[in-house]
């Protein structure tokens, strides 16, 4: 791979918001796991979902930009040889969608996790208060 594929504003618009998105993750579930309320997480627990289905959309994003650059560039006849310059361009252009997918894939399972631990936490609560206030065996 080469370091202008780096270049690319798209790559680094999934990477911050990966990141964002796991550094989100991993301070619910860690929470979670301490025993902390849910009424806190739960408006982040939303907004995570939508977070991490942006990831492989902008990965879309800049699929359909590169193959555009690709197709113009081959328009203006800049490059002699036609098909060195269709293939590099959509390997640039699909690097963004595998880069976005990578992203988002683990970030759905962190989340799927993150809503179990609440859900559990939440039926956990509720045999509380079913059986008065004790502790469930």
């Amino acid at each position: 791979m080469k370091l202008e594929a780096f270049d690319n504003w798209i790559l680094w618009a999934i990477l911050l918001l990966g990141l964002a998105s796991y550094q989100l993750l991993w301070y619910w579930i860690l929470c979670a796991r301490a025993g902390e309320s849910q009424e806190e997480a739960g408006p982040w627990i939303e907004t995570l979902q939508l977070l991490i289905g942006a990831l492989p959309l902008l990965g879309l994003l800049g699929t359909i930009t590169g193959l555009l650059d690709t197709f113009y560039a081959m328009s203006l006849g800049q490059n002699l040889d036609q098909s060195q310059l269709l293939s590099s361009g959509i390997a640039d252009a699909l690097l963004t969608t595998q880069f976005g997918l990578a992203m988002a894939v683990p970030a759905w399972l962190l989340h799927a996790y993150l809503r179990h631990l609440y859900r559990a936490g939440a039926t956990k609560i509720t045999e509380e208060i079913a059986s008065g206030g004790k502790h469930a065996p």
